[in-house]
């Protein structure tokens, strides 16, 4: 959804932006063995990045018939990384940290305030403060090319210190 009008595209499709997903990649080891999960596979912005064989990576996609939330996935995952709906999202993060291996990844990306709500103080009670949150210099430009009016942060869970990014907030720069 728009921060700025409200409206929302079918299904809250908002394509994760090349230069956002190259910053974040970059600062990513994958480990040989690793099982990658991209919850939201969405238009394989992050999936074709991911330089894992296809035996090691998995997917839901609820437009090819995939719908997340209802998918058991055989394995834990080592890495799961998506760009959830926004209405979605707290079910999706509950979801993935439950199928998140011991020494597992996550990042999630959202908006900064969703960090805020005090309806969603139960919820960060539940599933804890993500490790690292580097905020996304300049406002990512979703679809029509269009930034919308609040910041964006990856929320990264790194149990496995897979990610060279600072913990807690930072930055990151992207092209």
């Amino acid at each position: 959804m728009s921060s700025t009008n409200g409206n929302v595209l079918p299904r809250e499709s908002y394509p994760t932006p090349h230069s956002v997903v190259s910053a974040l990649l970059s600062r990513l080891e994958v480990r040989q063995g690793d099982h990658f999960l991209e919850p939201c596979r969405g238009t394989d912005a992050i999936w074709n990045q991911i330089p894992l064989p296809e035996t090691q990576k998995h997917w839901a996609e609820i437009e090819m018939g995939r719908d997340y939330l209802k998918t058991a996935f055989q394995h834990k995952m080592d890495i799961i990384i998506t760009n959830p709906p926004f209405s979605l999202a707290e079910p999706f993060i509950e979801k993935s940290l439950s199928e998140l291996s011991d020494d597992g990844t996550m990042a999630y990306l959202q908006r900064v305030n969703f960090l805020g709500s005090k309806r969603r103080v139960p919820f960060w009670k539940n599933v804890g403060f993500p490790d690292k949150s580097p905020i996304i210099v300049p406002r990512p430009r979703f679809v029509g090319g269009n930034s919308d009016s609040c910041e964006y942060a990856w929320f990264i869970w790194d149990r496995g210190n897979r990610f060279n990014i600072d913990k807690g907030l930072s930055h990151l720069l992207c092209d």
